[in-house]
């Protein structure tokens, strides 16, 4: 693609200092789009690579930016936080900065680079125009924490604890399957996030399991406060396959629900995963417990990543998704499936 250049425009690296300037270029273009609350947790975090990430400049005024990221797996980006002002210029501008940014990740061998962004043009085009092939959507699902959840049933739920932790490993990473496969494998494998599981079960609050004939059937993650006060992240409800279609799901949405009100949490938000053509499982589950679709994104993946590209097409269930790489988010501030 032939790159148009801006005039009396300089693009320069990200600096200490210039949060705030993502957060205000964020803000106008999409405003309630974009949950600044989890914006400024993962600018101000260590995932942000600073001299990947770009500020365009005219005349001494930020008018766009482009962040980033560096994934879990070595070698593995994604391109975020795209974002220009209103303009005649607006497009080629754009353009520019995913140019320079996907360049600097080549240039630095990355192997895998993906993008991630509001579904709205004119970026959704930019990124489809710079290589990048869409390959699942994300979206934005709050609660407002105002009415008791009635799910009972015949599921036991409780708070994990330290003695649950090895099981609870192999049930997150067998729940996240088959949708979040990409996922893992963007954070490095289910042998790290089982790691990950086991120091966190019992140490950090917020892990609830379900339990099916007092065997481990599913689990939640609750956040609270994650995003201020009485604002928590609720980093979604997993169900091991074999136990799927016995409202295991629905008693952890209940139990999840029961103890974001105990903690005061006024509301709750999850990023997850949506198909290209339609809502995966876990969308409709968060939809039926009262959740509102607030926002939705886009997922997109280089398609000179030759092995990732070929497998974006087959799911067991026919829907159309990647078995490689993103965002959305599961669970620590470290770990969270979007």
């Amino acid at each position: 693609m032939q790159i148009q250049e801006v005039s009396e425009v300089t693009v320069r690296s990200f600096r200490p200092g210039d949060e705030n300037i993502f957060f205000e270029l964020l803000r106008n273009s999409y405003e309630s789009l974009e949950y600044l609350p989890r914006l400024k947790a993962e600018i101000t975090g260590p995932s942000l690579n600073r001299e990947g990430s770009l500020i365009a400049e005219k005349n001494g005024s930020a008018i766009g930016c482009v962040g980033l990221r560096d994934l879990p797996r070595k070698k593995w980006h994604e391109l975020r936080y795209l974002a220009v002002k209103n303009g005649e210029s607006r497009i080629p501008l754009a353009q520019n900065l995913v140019s320079k940014a996907r360049h600097y990740a080549e240039s630095n061998h990355a192997e895998s680079l993906s993008a991630f962004v509001p579904a709205i043009q004119p970026y959704v085009d930019v990124y489809k125009n710079a290589g990048f092939e869409p390959v699942r959507r994300s979206i934005m699902i709050g609660w407002e924490l105002i009415e008791q959840p009635t799910e009972r049933g015949n599921v036991q739920t409780e708070e994990l604890s330290k003695e649950h932790a090895n099981e609870a490993a192999e049930v997150w990473v067998e729940g996240l399957r088959p949708y979040w496969d990409w996922w893992i494998e963007e954070q490095g494998g289910p042998e790290e996030l089982q790691s990950w599981v086991k120091e966190s079960v019992g140490t950090e609050p917020g892990w609830i399991g379900a339990f099916l004939d007092e065997k481990l059937a599913g689990l939640a993650i609750l956040r609270p406060d994650a995003y201020g006060s009485g604002e928590a992240r609720f980093n979604g409800a997993y169900v091991l396959p074999k136990f799927r279609e016995k409202r295991i799901g629905s008693a952890l949405m209940s139990a999840a629900i029961r103890e974001a009100q105990r903690l005061h949490q006024k509301r709750m938000k999850v990023y997850t995963l949506a198909l290209l053509d339609h809502l995966a499982p876990g969308s409709l589950l968060y939809l039926k417990s009262g959740g509102k679709i607030e926002a939705e994104y886009l997922q997109l993946q280089r398609t000179s990543d030759p092995t990732k590209i070929s497998m974006l097409f087959s799911t067991p269930g026919g829907g159309r998704f990647s078995r490689a790489p993103p965002f959305v988010e599961p669970a620590s501030s470290s770990r969270a499936v979007a």
